[in-house]
């Protein structure tokens, strides 16, 4: 008759990972959230197998008592609240004593601690999926260490759904990123696999920001400061010319927590409003704070997202502190009040006394002098006649020079309209562009822009299936400062760009190309580049194929930038490659190529 049956604490705990554990970079995220909670100077994160194998995190913060490490893996078991009233005054990251209990549920955990105040050993303590294996004294530092082995070992729909190791170690990574920008005071190592990926040491977050990012992303960096009764923000937004077409650089912290929240994110785009193009993304990194009890963080299971008592008041001195950092530092046209008006003077006249300008009056001067003169000789006809040659005889030489200017005029024309070489020798070529043609219908016109991408198109797609493009070795190799997740999206497509003909290699941080495609031309490459960049580190990378498709794309997006034909076998040349294309209607971005203007339509024109 009854139904209803209480849930084992090994069941509830794993459902409780089905929420805060979503992957190994949610594992990593909890345990670098415990050792800042802890006091925590230096941590260590190391991960083997983009975390399927293991996690492993090291700190020097306070430690725990041995009574402390055998309580931290039951179920809401907490040191950071004593009551109801401690939720709306939350100082630190974890406050629910969910994540040990979730994260031993699902993996076997080995966890090392020795508190500030032991002296002689600390505690040993291993979980398996859940189940207490091991609990002695161990000799070890001060501080807490937990190793994370066979994540989702005992859920196997969990460890399925994994994705490839670079998409785990990227969202790993991320997670890392966004406590180490929140906590510049605290020094941060991270390595994959034995290689070190981070090594960055306390500072200001100027400095952690360049370290995380790369060194070029601190020229593009505008501090913003506002001080009011509601709210304190501090930060850097990007300069509009830093702006990129993915979302990799944007970051709120609110009392040195990691958030994500639309209604701000709109703030900061609308004080950007006609300073960058459209579809691209500012970059910021902003610090909120506030008073504790004015937010609510308990209200996703990740705490990413947070409500805010007075957002409408933020939104406006949010959106006010951008807009003033950004005129600040002429980034956006402004007018400063408060800058003296005085004229400059230059250097060689600085000693010199200022002489008070003499002004000269002539007393016999008369200005009605010239218009009497002219009173007197005037005849009595009308002025505009008689420059029109009518009320007295015109002298024939007048004629003769008449005749002159008009024939001088007839000159000038003659010449401008020789000079336009290109119409008269291609009738068919409008603007170096637009291809014109005599077909049954009426008039083909082909846009020669979107022609050559095709043809550039299909040559290099029927090319690169079974070998390389061709390259160009650079003289003097380019290099690139890119921040993690770009040189990482370059390496993790190495072979692929190898076979567009982009050859490089990763040195010290960074990428160095050696070579570029053909097609390209040195005053594009630039371009081409930061188009091949931004595909690569998008937030959804595609598979092989689409991923060719679109770098193929852009290539012959740049490299028919400057294209133009010139002479009639040039046109008919050219006109012969189109035709020959399978799909010759349409460029690869799915632009027409060529439209027909009717008789009818032309008709209608006249």
């Amino acid at each position: 008759m009854d139904i209803i049956n209480l849930l084992s604490e090994q069941i509830s705990n794993q459902i409780a990972a089905g929420e805060v554990i979503q992957r190994p970079g949610s594992v990593v995220k909890e345990l670098l959230e415990n050792a800042i909670d802890a006091g925590a100077k230096s941590i260590k994160v190391h991960i083997k197998d983009a975390g399927r194998t293991s996690i492993l995190v090291q700190d020097n913060g306070t430690g725990m008592s041995p009574k402390d490490a055998a309580l931290c893996f039951t179920r809401h078991a907490t040191s950071k609240l004593k009551n109801v009233d401690d939720l709306f005054h939350l100082q630190t990251k974890g406050f629910r004593g969910e994540a040990l209990a979730s994260i031993a549920s699902i993996a076997h955990v080995t966890l090392k601690t020795k508190h500030k105040n032991q002296e002689d050993t600390g505690s040993l303590i291993e979980m398996n999926g859940g189940t207490p294996m091991r609990n002695e004294e161990c000799i070890c530092e001060q501080g807490t260490s937990i190793e994370v082995k066979n994540i989702f070992f005992n859920v196997p729909a969990r460890r399925t759904f994994l994705k490839s190791d670079n998409a785990e170690f990227t969202h790993i990574r991320n997670e890392f990123e966004r406590i180490c920008l929140a906590h510049a005071e605290t020094s941060f190592t991270l390595t994959n696999n034995g290689n070190e990926v981070y090594n960055l040491k306390a500072g200001n977050p100027r400095k952690r920001i360049t370290d995380v990012m790369g060194k070029k992303s601190n020229e593009s960096l505008v501090p913003i400061e506002e001080k009011t009764d509601i709210v304190e923000i501090s930060g850097f937004v990007g300069k509009p010319e830093s702006a990129k077409k993915s979302r990799g650089m944007q970051y709120f912290f609110v009392n040195n927590r990691f958030f994500k929240h639309s209604y701000f994110h709109h703030a900061v785009s609308k004080a950007f409003e006609q300073l960058i193009p459209d579809k691209s993304h500012p970059a910021y990194f902003i610090f909120f704070t506030i008073d504790t009890t004015k937010i609510d963080v308990n209200i996703h299971p990740t705490k990413t997202e947070i409500n805010f008592e007075e957002g409408k008041f933020i939104y406006t001195i949010l959106l006010s502190s951008i807009k003033q950092a950004l005129g600040k530092y002429n980034i956006a046209p402004s007018l400063d009040f408060d800058v003296e008006t005085s004229f400059d003077v230059p250097i060689s006249h600085k000693n010199e006394l200022p002489i008070e300008p003499e002004i000269k009056v002539d007393p016999s001067y008369n200005p009605f002098s010239k218009f009497e003169t002219k009173k007197a000789t005037r005849t009595g006809t009308n002025k505009a006649l008689h420059k029109q040659g009518f009320g007295e005889k015109s002298d024939s030489k007048e004629w003769e020079n008449f005749y002159a200017i008009r024939e001088e005029s007839k000159e000038g024309q003659t010449k401008l309209i020789e000079a336009e070489d290109d119409y008269t020798l291609n009738k068919y070529l409008v603007k170096n562009k637009y291809l014109l043609s005599n077909v049954k219908s009426g008039i083909l016109i082909i846009d020669t822009h979107r022609a050559q991408q095709r043809i550039l198109y299909t040559e290099m797609m029927s090319t690169f299936v079974t070998k390389p493009l061709s390259a160009q070795k650079l003289m003097f190799p380019i290099d690139l400062e890119l921040n993690q997740d770009e040189i990482d999206a370059w390496i993790e497509s190495k072979s692929l760009l190898s076979q567009l003909g982009f050859h490089f290699k990763n040195d010290s941080g960074g990428i160095k190309i050696e070579s570029l495609p053909s097609c390209i031309s040195e005053k594009n490459h630039n371009i081409c580049i930061d188009n091949i960049t931004n595909s690569l580190s998008g937030p959804e990378r595609p598979n092989r194929g689409e991923l060719a498709h679109t770098l193929v794309s852009k290539l012959v997006y740049v490299a028919s930038q400057n294209f133009q034909v010139k002479s009639d076998c040039e046109i008919e040349s050219f006109v012969n490659q189109l035709f020959s294309c399978e799909e010759h209607s349409f460029c690869p971005f799915g632009k027409p190529i060529m439209q027909t203007l009717t008789i009818e339509e032309l008709t209608t024109k006249f």
